[in-house]
């Protein structure tokens, strides 16, 4: 058994990214039996390396001081990622309980005005490292929640946003391909100051679904909704309709959601022509 725990440290030590992939597999209860028996040192390397959302799902769902532990150990950008994707009861238990300087560090991350898009953002949004394989994203998709969501954003280990693949793409794609081989890397994000009036007539909506928020160093903190661009139309009088990019990418999801193989194409034949459109949405 001590081999055994040597042998799971060093790995852990040397293959962050390799071990996160793997712990990732696993069923929410054993991803946080194991990072509860992590080293501070190991859990700094493999959260960081695990990708935010199924890091954020267990720091919600182990108990309150193993959570504390795996924040502590981060590094400031990193800890304000992973809290952002936490319900605000827990995130707000975690820091209290943090070191006070270390707390102090991450709260301005967490703090946007009223109204802007960080603080209307969702932070559930579906992620991938650049790494990861078709293959893995695929198996990923088939064991979560996707009904809400219409891509998936490649992000890297500090949460800087690298690339979107939509569901058409992934089904597509060769199951061997590294997601940030495919990903379409040319497209608006949100920033997380932009204001109600910005967010209304934001360019990004004509490329996404869900446009991404970002914060300064282009770090995904979640998405914008259209249940929040309506509420926002309504206090200013104003109609916010989704553009016709953006309602393919919503088919496409339906689609990939029935085990529909043709999202690809749905998503394609809806999308505007050359000559009816500034450029192509999601362009290379």
């Amino acid at each position: 058994m001590e081999t055994d725990r040597v042998l799971a440290d060093a790995f852990l030590a040397h293959h962050p990214a390799e071990a996160a992939r793997e712990i990732e597999r696993h069923p929410l209860p054993a991803i946080g039996a194991f990072l509860c028996d992590c080293s501070p040192d190991d859990l700094a390397r493999v959260v960081s390396a695990m990708d935010p959302a199924a890091a954020a799902a267990a720091l919600e769902a182990i108990d309150l001081d193993h959570a504390v532990g795996i924040a502590a150990a981060l590094s400031s950008p990193a800890a304000s990622v992973l809290l952002r994707r936490v319900g605000a009861n827990r995130r707000d238990a975690v820091l209290e309980r943090m070191p006070p300087r270390a707390a102090a560090r991450i709260r301005p991350r967490l703090r946007y005005p009223s109204g802007s898009a960080g603080a209307l953002l969702d932070p559930g949004v579906l992620t991938a490292a650049p790494d990861q394989t078709v293959a893995e994203a695929r198996e990923r998709l088939q064991r979560v929640d996707a009904r809400s969501q219409s891509c998936l954003f490649v992000v890297d280990a500090d949460g800087a946003l690298h690339g979107v693949v939509g569901f058409g793409e992934l089904l597509t794609a060769a199951r061997g391909a590294r997601l940030d081989a495919i990903a379409r890397r040319r497209f608006e994000a949100i920033r997380a100051t932009a204001d109600g009036q910005t967010l209304l007539t934001h360019p990004a909506w004509h490329d996404l679904h869900t446009p991404p928020v970002v914060d300064a160093a282009g770090r995904l903190l979640g998405v914008m909704r259209h249940a929040a661009l309506h509420a926002l139309a309504a206090e200013s009088g104003r109609s916010a309709g989704p553009p016709l990019a953006a309602t393919a990418l919503a088919l496409g999801e339906l689609a990939w959601l029935a085990g529909i193989d043709i999202a690809g194409e749905m998503a394609s034949a809806l999308t505007p022509t050359p000559a009816s459109r500034g450029r192509e949405p999601f362009e290379r």
